[in-house]
């Protein structure tokens, strides 16, 4: 059986996914409010309403910010297997692949391509004169790594079973379309990203690439029947923003070993993301992994 299609292999009906729905909400808001926990617990003094975003840095540091914000998808990732396991009654496999077993190889391939090019496209911004300041810290940068790769990892395949497993099997069952499942997960995964601070620094606009990249995702998700390589795209894109180049303007704010100090816009790297970048990796992967009969699926 199709990945897509995996959701009628168990309980389908609104009761199951109403409380998925529920399980992600709960868990998120649970995860979230850790932090503010934490914080009453580490520094008893400080009344609740006076901690901001900087004033939170200023105290714990960059990295351990880092943490507890991606801290909520931990929580979230693992509960809404459990929930996808024994109330929908479903296996662990069917969330991530339709294959035989989960690929390993195909994440690690897609997650070192998307890193191998946005390595590239940040070498063509330091020769051609990118407002790039070289910041390395080793005391801050060790740590901040060893959190990216465990968190991140966490954070972004969360995103991936709830967009790319949950939603789009889920639309898939309901209204018995690849074309549409693909779509509408797409949009939401982008629309998701209203709230995040790049948002208002850069115009709702920047709104059209995150459609596209979850469209993106969730085609090759579609064609190579798993989610094996949506979740090393995804991961090497966050962990490289974590880790190589950071902006006081993102959502993760980091000690990378770059700050870019440019004004935040809708720049020409995002038009060759959605343009170029893009429609390459997919190409790519098609013929990599021998895609087929790509119009019967997408009219599936």
């Amino acid at each position: 059986m199709e990945f897509i299609d995996q959701a009628s292999t168990g309980k389908s009906n609104f009761f199951s996914y109403l409380t998925g729905i529920l399980v992600i909400l709960g868990l998120f808001l649970l995860g979230n409010s850790a932090l503010f926990f934490y914080l009453n617990f580490k520094f008893p003094n400080e009344p609740i309403d006076s901690w901001t975003q900087s004033k939170i840095t200023a105290y714990l540091g960059k990295t351990e910010l880092l943490f507890w914000l991606t801290f909520p998808f931990s929580l979230v990732f693992f509960g809404l297997l459990f929930h996808i396991n024994k109330v929908h009654g479903r296996t662990i496999l069917s969330i991530f692949s339709g294959k035989e077993n989960f690929n390993w190889k195909r994440s690690f391939f897609s997650f070192g391509l998307v890193f191998g090019i946005l390595t590239l496209s940040l070498l063509f911004q330091v020769f051609f004169g990118h407002d790039l300041k070289f910041q390395v810290d080793t005391q801050k940068f060790l740590p901040l790594l060893l959190v990216s790769l465990i968190m991140l990892s966490i954070q972004t395949t969360c995103e991936e079973v709830i967009f790319r497993s949950y939603l789009l099997q889920g639309f898939k069952n309901r209204l018995k379309s690849n074309k549409a499942a693909v779509l509408i997960s797409g949009v939401m995964f982008g629309t998701i990203h209203i709230g995040n601070p790049e948002i208002q620094a850069i115009g709702y606009h920047i709104l059209i690439y995150y459609i596209a990249v979850g469209i993106f995702l969730g085609l090759i998700t579609l064609f190579d029947n798993g989610m094996e390589l949506a979740i090393g795209y995804h991961a090497a894109n966050n962990i490289f923003a974590a880790i190589v180049v950071t902006n006081d303007w993102q959502a993760f704010q980091t000690d990378a070993l770059f700050l870019d100090t440019s004004q935040p816009g809708f720049a020409w790297d995002i038009l060759l993301g959605m343009f170029v970048v893009l429609p390459f990796i997919f190409y790519f992967f098609s013929k990599k992994y021998n895609w087929t009969s790509l119009k019967e699926k997408w009219n599936g």
